[in-house]
């Protein structure tokens, strides 16, 4: 799992988790604002019913002063009652009439109807007053009735929906104490998830960092975590291994140099041993090959000491290249000539064309490039083989091709031939080396824009190939 999608896994769990939580305190507000509202609507109805009977029993009260006593002020105030009721009963009109009580709604409206008809003009007609007092009481005692019904209908609707509401504040204070449960697990899983995977991998990684650092070379950092974690630990472990196979090349280098360096050194030391100061010297023709060989040995060891040179220069990006126009058959003929005395068991063949065939470079390193193509060719050549040099113009190209017919190269090994510290099995069978001539051969063509091709085929021999800019 990458970070980017552990990261937009959990917002998005999350982000998810609070959307939900959010929807369902909305609704369960926007549910408990109506059963609010219906609860609100049944007091007021409640209230109106209330209002009502009080209305009406003076009403009934007033009307039977009227009867009793033919006053005007009674007779005002049971005028008054009067419109009380209707206006009462107008208003029990306009609310919201439900299921349950509609039969009890449509019983009080009529009889109140029928009370208030049956009421009407009483004290008008000048009745006995008992006769008046009790003229058609039931008409206010089935009013009456009917309202209570009408009361206990709604005061039932009222206690159902106070049930409703309070069932709703429940399930929302559990919503929202479950929301705040489930979000704090999310926010602790993806904690749990961040130290798993990214904290305890990059604890792990440092720790290796460290360990490689204070010298423990086998250190390597746990493959574990992210991608991103376990592609860093996969580097950081490459780049490990490959500083130990640098450091075991290293050895190999100093050992091989060390080897090299003892050849010459040793020649040097049995030629001087002989023309120590205490003897006397040898005669003349004797005397001029072993300075001959004091100096072949010298200038050996100043060779190689010039490569390991010029690759800390290359290693360093310090190679510096004094260029001037020159020939390539002069360079290709000056190596030739170099080796000729000394390659006496190989013969040199120079292919060279008839028109001359300009370079701009540093003829010290294009020399060094060469001499490294020849001295591989005629080390690994047997002994008689020809090595062939042949200068040419291809195009907008100089090229100077060195082939022999040695060992070979197989198909596998060309491929990083030009790697630092690599030999072929096939080479290092025939000759020691430490495999960096090749490399800073490359090094140096690239330098002058140019490059080295190689083609070559087990037990038939190699030819190298150096291209350069006209």
């Amino acid at each position: 799992m990458k970070l980017k999608t552990l990261a937009a896994a959990s917002t998005a769990s999350l982000a998810a988790l609070a959307l939900l939580t959010a929807s369902g305190l909305t609704l369960g507000t926007a549910y408990m604002d109506r059963e609010v509202t219906c609860l609100f609507n049944m007091v007021r109805e409640v209230r109106t019913i209330m209002e009502l009977e009080v209305n009406l029993l003076s009403h009934e009260r007033e009307s039977a002063r009227v009867a009793l006593t033919q006053h005007p002020e009674h007779a005002r105030a049971r005028d008054a009652a009067e419109r009380e009721v209707r206006r009462w009963l107008d208003e029990l009109r306009t609310s919201p009439v439900t299921a349950q009580s509609a039969g009890a709604f449509g019983a009080a409206e009529l009889e109140v109807e029928r009370y208030l008809a049956a009421r009407a003009g009483v004290g008008e007609r000048a009745l006995p007053p008992l006769e008046a007092q009790l003229a058609r009481p039931e008409e206010a005692d089935r009013a009456y009735a009917a309202l209570e019904r009408l009361l206990a209908a709604k005061l039932a609707e009222a206690k159902v929906a106070r049930a409703r509401v309070d069932a709703v504040n429940w399930l929302s204070n559990t919503m929202s104490l479950g929301a705040v449960a489930a979000l704090l697990a999310g926010i602790l899983a993806a904690l749990w998830q961040v130290s798993r995977r990214v904290y305890g991998p990059l604890l792990a990684l440092r720790a290796a960092i460290d360990r490689y650092g204070a010298g423990s070379h086998d250190a390597r950092a746990p493959q574990g975590g992210l991608d991103e974690l376990r592609e860093i630990a996969v580097a950081f472990n490459d780049m490990a291994a490959a500083l130990d196979e640098q450091r075991r090349s290293q050895l190999g280098i100093l050992a091989s140099v060390a080897h090299d360096l003892r050849n010459p050194l040793a020649a040097l030391k049995l030629t001087v041993d002989r023309l120590r100061p205490d003897r006397p010297l040898p005669p003349e023709e004797r005397l001029r090959p072993m300075l001959a060989r004091i100096g072949q040995e010298a200038a050996r060891c100043d060779r190689m000491l010039t490569d390991l040179m010029d690759i800390a220069r290359l290693e360093g990006g310090e190679l510096e290249l004094r260029c001037e126009v020159r020939d390539a058959r002069e360079l290709a003929e000056e190596v030739v000539e170099l080796y000729r005395p000394t390659a006496t068991a190989h013969e040199l063949e120079l292919s060279l064309p008839e028109e001359p065939a300009p370079l701009r470079c540093d003829p010290i390193r294009i020399g060094q490039v060469l001499n490294n193509l020849v001295a591989n060719a005629i080390k690994y050549s047997p002994r008689g083989g020809a090595v062939q040099v042949a200068v040419a113009r291809e195009g907008a190209e100089i090229t100077i091709a060195v082939s022999d017919r040695g060992v070979g190269i197989a198909a596998d090994d060309q491929a990083r031939l030009f790697e630092r510290y690599f030999r072929a099995p096939s080479s290092g069978r025939v000759a020691s080396g430490v495999g960096l001539g090749l490399w800073a051969a490359r090094r140096i063509a690239e330098a002058h824009g140019g490059r080295i091709e190689v083609t070559s085929a087990p037990g038939e021999g190699s030819t190298f190939t150096l291209h350069l800019p006209c």
